[in-house]
């Protein structure tokens, strides 16, 4: 749920926003009746800078748009481990690659 606050309101009631965070909740700080900020809680922030790592390159954007394409068209293959790789890890396996991209 969107919340607009002007500046002066989300000094105010800062502690109780913060607490009152929860999932896709954010809070729109406005200044003179434009948005100026936006509160959200730690999970959607992660998830946002995630998203925005992905679609910052065009490797990883081309590569997220194959895949989706294919889950569309019913190719789905399993990962073989158990466990789904994280954004941290495929930015390890990233920050490799140019690594030695950069040696070569």
């Amino acid at each position: 749920m969107d919340r607009y606050l002007n500046v002066t309101e989300a000094r105010r009631e800062l502690l109780d926003l913060v607490e009152h965070l929860h999932g896709a909740d954010r809070v729109v700080i406005t200044k003179h009746g434009q948005p100026r900020a936006v509160l959200v809680n730690c999970d959607r922030y992660a998830l946002l800078e995630d998203l925005a790592w992905v679609l910052q390159d065009p490797g990883r954007r081309a590569a997220l748009q194959q895949g989706w394409s294919e889950l569309q068209q019913g190719k789905v293959v399993q990962p073989l481990q158990s466990i789904s790789p994280s954004t941290n890890s495929l930015r390890a396996l990233a920050h490799q690659s140019t690594r030695r991209k950069k040696k070569a």
